[in-house]
């Protein structure tokens, strides 16, 4: 009581000058080109960013470009930790914020959005791991040691936000809302956000095929089946103007094979027989616009537009061996004139138009829902085609250089092309809903997936076994395609007790990444 008495009885005077000199220090410390807060729109751009898969960092899991070169890396299944996306998350709850706090309602694009990126992250790095931190995660100093969910229980709250997220977009939709900033997708359109909310919604229920079944808690199916029925409440892609993808630009972000590392690497790598051996065995016009036909055979006569002259390499080769027959032009490359004769190449899809198609004619063919599966199939081989310019019937052109040649050295060629007539083969049109049927599906899907969409090719092999992914000395793990990631490093020592309770329940006990999680069993 006497403390606080003395504090009163300071004159007016002093506090007043104590005042002033504070604000002043104040204003002194104040840096005017430092900003003291963050847009919403700056926070939502920087995530968006994070979505982006490069497409030359998942080939080799994919299986569809090998590295010949053992400077450069090799073709080894030997994961390490997954990728973890929890800074981003933080990110996603101060663009949430931020948002409010300028004035935003509840329902606003940002706090829609970031159900979605919740959704995205979470069921992302659940798919390289398995069980993850989740419902404790992103408390901070308030929780240093988060438990981990179950793969099921992401999934579960990654279909409640997507839900949520469709709910709020489509009342945004309505109201003509355009608030959003900072989109580098979409250009701030949020009813094509609302299309790619909804068809990411059908990528996750198609990664659950092996849980169909479970439907007390997930109702996998029906949620596939309402999907479909109710294009209004659930709108969906309706073409390639739909991708959610990464457009490259120069010289602000060139796509990851350009003219600038021509020289370092355009020899030290080499196309898969997984994807080379099914184009060609298909007669599939797309080889011509990826991939290269294989120096060696062209010099012993094929022609370069023939089919038979494209070779990829088996991903199991002893590199060794595989450098020094791609070094004689014995495989073919990848595209050199496509990808390295320009800064943009293509865009890195992300989640796309084609993908949704293949993955409607699954569920469909697996009898989650009504509906014809063959046109979804077709619409899907056209779209992937339409994404290569490859014309439905005409000429298609395409530009081949060889081993030894200069960027700016290359032949022209023209190949006639007809759909129906490509569709029309055995091995490609659709034979019904059976297992062959589904496995022309996913073999077409895995042809589109090409360069795209991050690990979705490789999550797809792990699901069906479609097509056979091959290993040998080259691909190490005894022979075996690895089935997860590791959990990051840290966890191990700064989350320990929770860590080992998660691999436990999981792997017995071993952060294996020949482990098999949940949503496999």
């Amino acid at each position: 009581m006497k403390n606080i008495t003395k504090i009163l009885a300071i004159p007016v005077m002093a506090v007043v000058v104590a005042t002033g000199c504070k604000k002043s220090f104040d204003s002194l410390n104040a840096n005017p080109n430092k900003p003291t807060s963050v847009p919403a729109s700056l926070l939502f751009n920087g995530v968006a960013n994070d979505m982006y898969d490069d497409p030359a960092g998942y080939d080799r899991p994919n299986q569809y470009f090998l590295c010949n070169y053992d400077y450069y890396g090799n073709n080894r299944y030997d994961f390490g930790s997954g990728n973890t996306y929890y800074s981003t998350l933080t990110n996603v709850k101060k663009m949430e914020d931020n948002a409010k706090a300028v004035g935003l309602p509840d329902v606003n694009a940002y706090e829609a959005l970031g159900k979605f990126f919740r959704a995205y992250f979470f069921a992302k790095m659940s798919l390289e791991m398995g069980d993850i931190p989740m419902s404790q995660a992103l408390q901070g100093l308030n929780n240093l040691k988060p438990v981990y969910d179950a793969q099921k229980d992401v999934f579960k709250q990654s279909f409640l936000w997507l839900d949520s997220a469709n709910t709020d977009l489509s009342e945004l939709v309505a109201q003509g809302n355009t608030t959003l900033q900072g989109d580098i997708y979409y250009g701030n359109d949020i009813s094509k956000w609302q299309k790619a909310v909804n068809t990411f919604r059908l990528r996750l229920l198609i990664e659950l095929s092996k849980r169909a079944d479970d439907a007390a808690d997930l109702n996998i199916k029906q949620q596939f089946k309402d999907i479909l029925g109710n294009p209004s409440k659930y709108p969906v892609m309706t073409g390639l103007s739909d991708n959610l993808q990464y457009n490259y630009t120069h010289p602000t972000n060139d796509y990851p094979n350009n003219p600038d590392n021509f020289g370092f690497d355009a020899l030290r790598y080499n196309t898969s027989a997984t994807y080379v051996g099914l184009a060609t065995q298909l007669n599939d016009p797309r080889v011509f616009i990826t991939a290269e036909p294989a120096g060696a055979l062209v010099s012993a006569g094929k022609s370069p537009t023939s089919f038979d002259a494209f070779l990829g390499a088996d991903p199991g080769e002893d590199l060794g061996t595989m450098y020094v027959k791609a070094n004689a032009g014995g495989y073919s490359l990848l595209n050199r004139f496509h990808y390295y004769g320009n800064y943009t190449a293509e865009p890195a899809i992300q989640v796309g138009y084609p993908e949704m198609c293949f993955g409607i004619a699954e569920g469909i063919n697996r009898g989650w829902a009504d509906g014809d599966a063959e046109a979804w199939y077709k619409k899907g081989i056209q779209a992937s085609m339409d994404f290569y310019s490859i014309p439905a019937k005409g000429v298609l052109t395409v530009h081949f250089l060889h081993p030894g040649a200069s960027l700016g050295t290359y032949d022209t060629y023209s190949v006639n092309t007809d759909f129906d007539a490509y569709y029309a083969q055995n091995l490609v049109k659709y034979s019904g809903n059976n297992a062959t049927g589904l496995k022309q599906i996913l073999q077409q899907k895995y042809l589109a997936f090409f360069r795209q969409s991050g690990l979705e090719p490789y999550y797809q092999f792990r699901r069906t076994g479609v097509p056979v992914f091959t290993t040998g000395p080259g691909t190490g793990n005894s022979g075996r395609v690895a089935l997860r990631f590791q959990y990051p490093g840290s966890e191990k020592s700064a989350n320990t007790t929770n860590y080992q309770a998660a691999l436990q329940s999981q792997y017995g006990g071993n952060d294996d990444i020949n482990g098999v999680m949940w949503l496999l069993k």
